[in-house]
């Protein structure tokens, strides 16, 4: 339902045919406002001075009917590849949004991305490469725009992210022998997808603070930190935590920094892109056949649908 208006799937169905994905951009718009209020609402009730950005992940849909009303409710953008940067150069060239919008990049800069990092920060775009190695601060040493720079923390979270394999970002340590960073701006961190335990994005926060401290030592400019994603999207109506029990809990943890450390109060960024997008989008499939299942112990039936799985 969207207001009085009913949409019935099943004629959707039978008048475009199957597989058919249906999106509800008015679910987006609404996920992303209730997103923004709810920091802006524990922000103003711990009397927070920081300021909360969301920054939408274009990996989890580029399709411009999710993107354009992402940022009409006031979302940001996040890539991760020269692909992604090509589409937001494309709706930047077509105004479809204003110069207000910040964009992030992360991934590996290839020389296609730095390419149009570089000509969109030129005509004017906020945007903000993240730097994920050493060679990637040479590139972006003499940067007019803003930098950020991503920590790979020690944090272990049960999360579908398997930190044996993490390649992106630089120790703790290895920041500490960094020194000062030209124009840097923002320190990223994503510590896994999925994450079933409120308790772990807290223990995130609160080493990545710890980190932001020791950098800001060199780097007085460093103003934002990136949580990344990983807010878990409840498939299976498991008991989880909310947006609003999470949201309060890092503003808490974000105000008590603040006021131990002279009122150094840290812009926040997250990119819980799942959650804004999962509800807002369904796919039907037609089943073709059934064949029956003579030794599962809970499975009685496949289904066969027109889609390339079962």
């Amino acid at each position: 339902n969207e207001g009085n208006y009913q949409y019935n799937i099943a004629e959707l169905a039978e008048k475009y045919g199957t597989s058919l994905e249906v999106v509800f951009p008015f679910i987006i718009e609404q996920r992303v406002e209730e997103l923004i209020t709810t920091f802006n609402h524990y922000i103003k009730h711990y009397k927070y001075k920081g300021k909360f950005y969301f920054h939408y992940p274009m990996k989890v849909n580029q399709n411009r009917e999710f993107i354009l009303p992402l940022i009409t409710e006031g979302a940001n953008l996040e890539t991760a590849s020269a692909n992604e940067l090509w589409i937001v150069k494309r709706l930047w060239e077509q105004h479809r949004f204003n110069s207000r919008i910040k964009v992030i990049c992360n991934g590996p800069k290839t020389e296609q991305y730095i390419t149009l990092i570089r000509e969109l920060r030129d005509q004017g775009l906020d945007i903000v490469p993240i730097i994920e190695e050493h060679k990637e601060l040479e590139q972006w040493s003499r940067y007019k725009g803003e930098v950020g720079i991503r920590v790979n923390l020690s944090v272990k979270t049960s999360s579908h992210w398997d930190k044996r394999t993490e390649q992106f970002g630089f120790s703790p340590t290895q920041l500490a022998e960094l020194g000062r960073v030209h124009n840097l701006a923002i320190l990223h961190y994503h510590v896994g997808s999925q994450i079933p335990h409120a308790n772990d994005i807290i223990a995130a926060l609160k080493e990545g603070l710890d980190v932001f401290t020791m950098l800001r030592k060199s780097n007085p400019r460093l103003d934002t930190i990136n949580i990344g994603g990983g807010f878990a999207v409840n498939y299976e109506k498991k008991k989880t935590y909310t947006v609003q029990s999470l949201v309060q809990r890092l503003v808490s943890v974000l105000s008590q920094y603040a006021s131990m450390e002279g009122n150094v109060a840290p812009h926040i960024i997250c990119e819980w892109g799942r959650h804004i997008m999962a509800p807002a989008q369904m796919t039907v499939y037609k089943v073709l056949m059934q064949k029956e299942i003579t030794n599962g112990a809970a499975a009685k039936k496949w289904y066969i649908i027109d889609g390339s799985f079962m």
